[in-house]
């Protein structure tokens, strides 16, 4: 389960810290399957949950957000996840770009880099289970529950102060529709 923001600074206040791991916690650990070395290089999936990304990849990048509520898409009440995609096109920039998607419900994110688009990191936000194709060799990152629809609000500040402590870096661009489809990102 994927917690926002407010959400989760609410669980911290409630769990008791003196207390440590419960033995059927630490028996589920002892119990999971250790990844191997080569299903760790192809796993581009990771959770930051400590520190920053490496300073190298957004040094001197320009970072972008792309924030929605849902995916625009003719779906049956039903069903869990939206059957339309999402779209996000790089153009060539003069600095390479880190993405930030960052929305509610849980979205698939197509990444469409035009020729010569440098994009170095995605970072993945929202409370869905949402996924990412078409990033390249770009480093594809879940960084929580963070979601924002307008720049200033609460949510764009915990959602910036989140890429800031991944990336070194604030959110230069930010585009947000409650319903999207199509989004351009660069130069």
């Amino acid at each position: 389960m994927n917690y926002g923001p407010l959400e989760f600074a609410a669980y911290l206040k409630r769990k008791d810290s003196s207390r440590g791991e419960s033995a059927t916690l630490k028996a589920a650990r002892e119990a999971a399957p250790r990844a191997s070395p080569k299903d760790r290089e192809t796993n581009r999936l990771t959770v930051i949950s400590g520190g920053p990304i490496k300073a190298r990849v957004a040094r001197d990048a320009h970072v972008e957000a792309v924030c929605v509520y849902e995916a625009v898409a003719v779906r049956a009440p039903y069903a869990p996840e939206p059957s339309d995609p999402v779209r996000v096109v790089v153009r060539t920039a003069k600095r390479p770009v880190v993405l930030v998607l960052s929305s509610h419900q849980a979205v698939q994110w197509e990444i469409s880099l035009e020729r010569g688009a440098a994009l170095t990191a995605v970072l993945l936000s929202g409370c869905g289970k949402s996924t990412v194709t078409g990033a390249g060799n770009a480093k594809v990152t879940s960084i929580g529950g963070f979601y924002a629809f307008k720049r200033g609000s609460a949510e764009f500040k915990h959602l910036e102060k989140e890429v800031r402590r991944c990336t070194g870096r604030d959110i230069e661009g930010f585009q947000s529709e409650y319903a999207g489809h199509r989004f351009v990102v660069g130069d």
